[in-house]
């Protein structure tokens, strides 16, 4: 499977933009957006169907992201103009609007094309245009990658069009799946019969790295998605909890091949691989920072496992955390400051935050229940985690304060989600 697949008859067409300033203040919806009916122009029930999902995908996005502030239905009903042509931006500005988004869908075939234009409420002038054209089965890309050149408009991480990857036992064993941000598209990309675990993706959004017990024993691998292959990156020994680096030319995994859990580095270009740490203790989890100059990762050296920071060759390991008899799992938000992590308390594992400036720590999750594997969204606006709170283990994501909470899955046990990363600038 080529990656152009995905795409395919997906096309990106800009019209002319003139620039406005909206004040985005961190993960504070702050741009009030307007998203009345979408003007619909289709014969077919299948085609009528799949714009009212468009619209249906491309609303949810908005709400979700943590910049948008859509405006109400009630607050969209009261403007009774509806001319896609010239909308009367003074109307939209008096129920608060400051931004408006008209869409458009035509049936073309067996094809759709989605037209957006975005207009400023106060200034009144048309400042962005997209326009996609794909097959009906792209409805829902078409939406998220609309929502994408939005936040990207804006300045801001394209995360719509992200995907999660987890381990799920729901065809009897545990193999490796991806599905969309919000929990659409669930599909199997594994089926070695072993036990696979712990998947990382690449920044690239071309591989995901994980572990799997197909021959036996925990060995790592690379899978490279659109060619469909497995590349054997590390055996002997248990090699584990891998994670990219931000350019996708090192790989960071555990491996206890030295008797116990040491973090390695591999070079994807040379194949060639360093060992990092040389403690009696376990050290595992490794993750980079934003800026590839630390790494964050977990060890019990101490005594009891807890979160480490240490320059990217190995040296100057520094203890973060004190609160907490048992903290692990970490992982690094794209601000560099913030650290996501499981921590027992009492007894319980629950996920915290803390701030590496302030050393605040604060808690995001209570209860009984078993909170697991957090990883901050590309843009850290969100989180993505694995509980048993339902029973069975699930995936689920909530916004960076611990609100807005979301079950992704269902079926079977569901649990080690990876957000895929990207490497983005505007």
């Amino acid at each position: 499977m080529r990656k152009i697949l995905i795409f395919m008859f997906l096309s990106l067409f800009s019209f002319s933009q003139q620039e406005i300033t909206i004040r985005i203040k961190g993960g504070i919806p702050a741009i009030r957006i307007a998203v009345p009916p979408f003007i619909v122009r289709a014969t077919t029930q299948q085609a009528i169907s799949a714009a009212k999902e468009i619209e249906e995908a491309f609303r949810a996005d908005l709400a979700f992201s943590r910049v948008f502030d859509p405006l109400s239905r009630d607050l969209i009903a009261l403007v009774k103009d509806r001319n896609p042509e010239k909308p009367d931006l003074k109307a939209w500005e008096s129920v608060g609007a400051s931004v408006v988004f008209i869409g458009k869908v035509e049936e073309k075939g067996e094809y759709l094309r989605f037209v957006g234009k975005l207009y400023d409420a106060r200034s009144k002038n048309f400042i962005l245009g997209k326009s996609f054209y794909g097959k009906i089965k792209y409805r829902r890309l078409m939406a998220h990658r609309m929502g994408d050149e939005l936040l990207k408009y804006f300045g801001q991480v394209p995360i719509f069009t992200t995907k999660i990857a987890f381990i799920s036992d729901r065809d009897g064993n545990r193999e490796l799946y991806i599905m969309d941000y919000d929990g659409m598209n669930q599909m199997r990309l594994t089926y070695t019969k072993g036990m696979e675990m712990l998947p990382a993706w690449s920044h690239n959004g071309e591989m995901i790295a994980y572990t799997s017990f197909r021959k036996g024993n925990p060995d790592l691998y690379i899978r490279h998605i659109y060619q469909g292959r497995d590349e054997l990156v590390a055996r002997g020994g248990s090699n584990i909890t891998p994670d990219f680096s931000p350019d996708d030319k090192f790989l960071l995994y555990s491996s206890s091949l030295p008797g116990n859990y040491e973090i390695y580095i591999y070079n994807l270009r040379t194949k060639q691989r360093r060992r990092l740490t040389f403690s009696y203790g376990s050290d595992l989890t490794p993750k980079w920072s934003p800026d590839e100059e630390k790494i964050l990762f977990s060890s019990d050296r101490s005594g009891s496992p807890q979160l480490y920071i240490m320059d990217s060759d190995g040296k100057n390991p520094r203890r973060i955390t004190f609160q907490g008899s048992y903290n692990a799992s970490p992982d690094w938000a794209p601000d560099g400051d913030r650290i996501i992590y499981v921590s027992r308390v009492l007894g319980r594992f629950n996920l915290y935050m803390l701030f590496l400036s302030t050393s605040q720590v604060i808690k995001l999750t209570s209860g009984m229940a078993m909170n697991e594997n957090p990883c901050f969204s590309p843009d850290g606006r969100h989180i993505v985690f694995s509980s048993n709170r339902s029973g069975k283990y699930q995936i689920y994501i909530m916004d960076y304060d611990g609100k807005n909470l979301r079950q992704l899955t269902s079926k079977g046990n569901n649990l080690m989600p990876s957000w895929q990363k990207i490497n983005y600038r505007r």
